[in-house]
């Protein structure tokens, strides 16, 4: 079949013109009455329609034909990984109730995307082809394990969406609302410079993420910038953590400040210092530029960056509200918020 997928929405009638069929034959075959009510169509007519719902993206929104400007007045949310429910502790907690909060200021509805599976058990925005995030007015996005060539897609469609942390995409450009990363970590490089510390190494993961990238970035560049500096090391770690014998070649090698980018490998970091017999921040500070969702009492206090989530779901639900407020595909736009610092007890001045 003929035809490109429209910059609008696409409607009943645009998928009549695609099928060869008429506007009634559609909303008979897409409402289950086309085998025994007033419209009859074949199998064949049935699956040709069906052929041009998937191809075209449609979805029947009849909520919105109520509504000025065809509006449902909801926003979606969707991950790609399951988030839902969560608890105060969990990581993306914050970014939800940011979320929730804006919406309700909007006066609008809240729609959550949780089983569009794909063949798999992975979820996914074009289930059967069809986008399903269509019944809502726009939809914010987070989470990791992403589809990038669906958000591709997605834009390329022009459907408004936002999403929670820094995404390029193979193609287009996606609107998104980021944390400073790069600027908060190279503030926390050079308060561990001010603090006497001359030989520094960065533990970073294996994931190439935007955030994880500018945190790399943002230390690099404070350690260049900082005369104090001596050695400003970066060694890659995987998910379980710093083998205990990295953590004894590094500070043989006289590494006086441990940075990691994950909350966890900071821990990591500061129980195999402690099972070591040294002393946290006495023997060797430790900090993170990941930040833990939510302390326990039991935790230790690690010197760490703390990113702003509540602020980030609810300027994520405002950029989007800008979005639907210039149809026809406004431009995408980005917003990046400053981090915080959270002062810990694991970072202090370095032993002469």
């Amino acid at each position: 079949m003929a035809g490109v997928r429209p910059s609008r929405r696409p409607t009943q009638a645009d998928v009549a013109r695609l099928a060869g069929v008429s506007p009634g034959v559609v909303s008979a075959v897409i409402n289950g009455r086309h085998d025994g009510g007033v419209i009859r169509a074949s199998a064949e007519t049935a699956q040709r329609v069906m052929d041009a719902v998937r191809k075209l993206g449609y979805v029947p929104n009849v909520a919105a034909r109520n509504l000025a400007g065809g509006r449902n007045n909801i926003i979606g949310v969707f991950t790609y990984e399951a988030v839902f429910p969560t608890d105060q502790l969990n990581f993306y907690h914050g970014f939800l109730i940011g979320v929730e909060e804006a919406v309700e200021e909007l006066d609008a509805n809240l729609l959550l995307f949780t089983g569009s599976r794909g063949s798999g058990r992975r979820r996914s925005i074009y289930k059967n082809g069809v986008n399903s995030l269509q019944v809502a007015d726009g939809a914010i996005m987070l989470g990791q394990d992403e589809d990038r060539q669906e958000l591709a897609a997605l834009v390329a469609s022009r459907f408004p969406v936002v999403y929670i942390g820094h995404r390029e995409l193979p193609a287009g450009e996606l609107s998104y609302v980021t944390a400073d990363y790069a600027e908060a970590t190279a503030r926390l490089v050079h308060r561990c410079a001010e603090l006497g510390h001359q030989r520094l190494v960065l533990l970073r993961g294996d994931d190439d993420a935007e955030s994880v990238l500018a945190r790399q970035s943002g230390y690099f560049t404070a350690c260049q910038e900082n005369s104090v500096i001596e050695s400003g090391a970066v060694h890659r770690v995987g998910a379980d953590g710093p083998a205990p014998e990295l953590l004894r070649s590094l500070l043989d090698q006289g590494v006086t400040c441990v940075v990691t980018d994950d909350a966890s490998h900071a821990e990591s970091v500061y129980r195999q210092a402690i099972d070591s017999g040294l002393r946290v921040p006495d023997d060797v500070s430790v900090v993170s530029l990941g930040d833990y969702a939510g302390m326990r009492p039991a935790d230790p206090s690690i010197t760490s960056l703390l990113t702003p989530r509540r602020e980030m779901g609810a300027a994520a639900v405002r950029l989007l509200a800008e979005l639907l407020a210039t149809p026809e595909g406004g431009k995408p736009r980005q917003t990046i918020l400053a981090c915080g610092l959270r002062e810990g007890e694991t970072l202090a001045p370095r032993r002469s």
